[in-house]
């Protein structure tokens, strides 16, 4: 077929270099994506930057779809599968922070540059990348921007289209800004939430009662006494509490955030009881009303390392010279192989998330990023990754 190249034709290596004249557009989108607000539950504006990519790309298939996602599709010139690639669009940073994104000589700055301009500005712009490469893929390419992805949003967005496609999924690429080398096929089970204390106001000052901080202390105290497994790897992570307003108030209201983590969905289940026991426990000694709101799960699966995707894929990260990372980090993957849709997560570039500096990520490897999951989408298409 004329100007259709398949992986057997294109040396992977390559790439990098041959994407060079696309490297400042794709700069420019992720800056723009980046500069552009989108907290959980309000990505519209991002959504419209990515459809707008496209369209410049002249894709035959642009929506949002019921649930707020954007959607393009790039048939294949068989069609007879069909790869998802996603990126979630939404970000941890509220409107009301400066968004204003910065690029410097080797880093770009901004918040949530990392997570997630960066893997949105790519698949944006991935039908413009295969057109300039001259690919053409068999395969048809679903490029999804996911919205209601993080914190309370529970991958909403991605799981409600995926149980709702009318277009059977056969492999899927999440795709994260960092870090390159990130290689995850199987997902952790994972559950967050709060616990919410606070001391009613009749409540205040009787026999018995506590401050709503000294009582979220006794709750965090019972919470650690938790037994925990070494095997299957579990884990208990009290992240953040908030509570009070001054040093010369008792606080009626505190709020602790946390996480369990664990590679079994029954321990995840009987740890989740014992939590919600000790609370209840405590609510009753210290006069307080306490509660558990869990809003986050993700079963634990996974595909096996010797599944030929993930084969693929560390196959690609040596011709590219890349090391694999197998760190297991959260993102959408569990909601593809939980309905046995065969799915790897990747990083684009390096950087860092802000703790005591902004967030930023590093320009240099972006292209090489780039390379690699053109590399894997490739390797799908010509067959490499099915299993016999």
């Amino acid at each position: 077929m004329d100007g259709v190249q398949s992986s057997a034709a294109i040396r992977v290596a390559e790439f990098p270099e041959r994407l060079l004249p696309l490297r400042e557009r794709l700069l420019a989108n992720l800056v723009m994506i980046g500069q552009t607000p989108a907290p959980t539950g309000d990505e519209a504006q991002r959504v419209q930057l990515m459809l707008d990519r496209f369209d410049e790309a002249r894709l035959p298939e642009v929506e949002v779809d019921e649930f707020g996602n954007a959607v393009g599709t790039l048939p294949g010139t068989r069609g007879d599968r069909t790869i998802a690639v996603v990126a979630h669009l939404d970000s941890i940073f509220p409107a009301t922070v400066d968004h204003n994104v910065r690029v410097e000589r080797e880093t770009i700055v901004g918040p949530g540059v990392g997570d997630n301009a960066v893997g949105a500005a790519v698949v944006s712009m991935l039908p413009t990348i295969l057109e300039s490469l001259g690919i053409r893929l068999a395969a048809n390419l679903v490029l999804l921007g996911s919205t209601r992805s993080m914190g309370r949003g529970n991958h909403e967005g991605i799981r409600l289209h995926l149980d709702k496609s009318a277009r059977q999924l056969d492999f899927g690429i999440v795709v994260e800004g960092m870090q390159l080398g990130r290689l995850n096929y199987f997902s952790i089970g994972a559950l967050r939430g709060d616990i919410v204390c606070d001391v009613p106001a009749e409540r205040a000052g009787a026999f018995g009662a506590e401050s709503a901080l000294v009582a979220m202390n006794q709750i965090s105290n019972g919470i650690m006494a938790i037994g925990v497994p070494n095997q299957p790897a579990t884990r208990i992570r009290l992240g953040k509490i908030r509570a009070g307003v001054g040093y010369d108030t008792n606080p009626d209201h505190a709020v602790l955030g946390i996480e369990v983590i664990s590679n079994s969905d029954e321990i995840l289940a009987r740890i989740r009881q014992d939590i919600e026991d000790v609370v209840a426990e405590m609510s009753a000694h210290h006069a307080v009303e306490a509660r558990t709101d869990f809003f986050f799960s993700r079963p634990a699966v996974g595909i096996p390392f010797s599944h030929p995707l993930v084969r693929a894929v560390v196959n690609v990260m040596r011709e590219l010279d890349i090391e694999p990372d197998q760190t297991h980090e959260p993102s959408e993957l569990a909601e593809f192989i939980s309905r046995e849709i065969p799915a790897v997560t990747l990083g684009v570039t390096r950087g860092l998330r802000g703790l005591n500096q902004p967030d930023h990520v590093m320009i240099e490897p972006i292209l090489k990023g780039v390379a690699q999951l053109l590399g894997v989408i490739l390797a799908i298409d010509e067959g490499a990754c099915d299993v016999d």
